[in-house]
């Protein structure tokens, strides 16, 4: 009797661990099309609005969740404070520090990092032409993510299944 329970026990804790790893997989790919709309947000800001950055990332700042809430309004601050340091710098610094508390994919996190030097250009055509590359190459990142995810998912469900089944048996 114990050991079935133990089996049970341990089938479902091995599921459990593949379903965890599958929902990490899902917020990494809802995280990426947080980002997309941010910087849909950002290209209505400085294209159509022409507001100034500062402004765009309060703007911004109002209408995102947290953790990126917090790191518009500190570009903000820091951009009218001016301390001397660029655009550039401040939004790297702010969205490094914003992307240690998610989970989406380690090159998607730089590529975040670096969207403050596409649009550092006084010239609002280059901005532009900048904003939609970048959003471009976002859109085709969330398509391949959302490719792979569907098989990744159906291989860790079956792994982690399998991985209980033979922990079962090996413990029998």
């Amino acid at each position: 009797m114990l050991r079935l329970l133990g089996i049970f026990f341990l089938s479902a804790g091995c599921m459990g661990l593949g379903w965890s790893w599958k929902e990490r997989l899902k917020k990494g790919l809802e995280e990426l099309y947080e980002v997309w709309r941010i910087l849909k947000m950002f290209q209505s800001e400085i294209i159509y609005s022409r507001a100034p950055l500062p402004e765009a990332c309060l703007r911004i700042a109002g209408r995102t969740p947290e953790p990126y809430r917090g790191a518009f309004l500190e570009i903000h601050k820091e951009m009218l404070a001016n301390h001397g340091t660029t655009f550039e710098e401040v939004w790297k610094r702010q969205m490094e520090e914003c992307a240690g508390r998610l989970v989406m994919p380690a090159e998607e996190k730089r590529r975040l990092s670096g969207f403050g030097s596409c649009v550092g250009f006084i010239d609002g055509q280059v901005q532009a032409q900048m904003l939609e590359q970048q959003i471009q190459r976002l859109g085709l990142s969330i398509e391949r993510q959302e490719k792979e995810m569907a098989n990744k998912s159906r291989v860790i469900m079956c792994l982690s299944v399998m991985g209980g089944l033979m922990l079962a048996i090996l413990l029998i």
